[in-house]
């Protein structure tokens, strides 16, 4: 079950900061580099574009690190930011790499075997938290609904046309 929820904590972070990221990407002034860099990468032979796309793991790590050392030292607000930079780049970094390398990523059996078992692990995670996170719902459902026209009601209003979007 902890393996589930940290699996489904990895996921939901991928899930969430990839449209902030992607929105990063498209708002950065290097439209013909991103492009002429997404066209070099297609052009890569399968192994080439594995290491391409580890590229940003490698370049994270010390970042990593840095966040480590900073709670370490209980300086949190460094460390947390140090650790959501890591997340946004690395993330960003690797979703632009994949997207623009996914066929010879997938070319490389073992590699595709392990994105298809990371997508069935997804699945395995969701299927298993499910219940639990229905029951949570529900019950803060229950909980807001007796607030009335309060505070909560009008936080929820908004959290939903929010991400209604609109």
């Amino acid at each position: 079950m902890v393996i589930a929820l940290l699996f489904l904590i990895e996921a939901w972070l991928w899930a969430k900061t990839a449209p902030m990221v992607r929105w990063v990407i498209q708002h950065i002034p290097f439209e013909r580099a991103k492009q002429a860099l997404a066209e070099w990468a297609r052009r890569l032979p399968p192994y080439g574009a594995l290491v391409l796309f580890i590229v940003p793991l490698i370049l994270i790590e010390p970042i990593n690190i840095l966040a480590l050392w900073f709670y370490a030292h209980k300086q949190f607000v460094l460390g947390s930011l140090c650790f959501l930079v890591a997340k946004l780049v690395g993330v960003g970094l690797m979703a632009f790499l994949f997207e623009a390398c996914r066929e010879q990523l997938r070319s490389i059996r073992w590699f595709s075997r392990l994105i298809d078992w990371v997508i069935a692990a997804n699945h395995w995670a969701h299927s298993l938290v499910e219940p639990y996170k229905q029951e949570l719902k529900a019950a803060f459902a229950a909980w807001t609904k007796g607030k009335g026209n309060g505070f909560w009601r009008r936080v929820m209003d908004i959290r939903r046309r929010a991400f209604r979007g609109g």
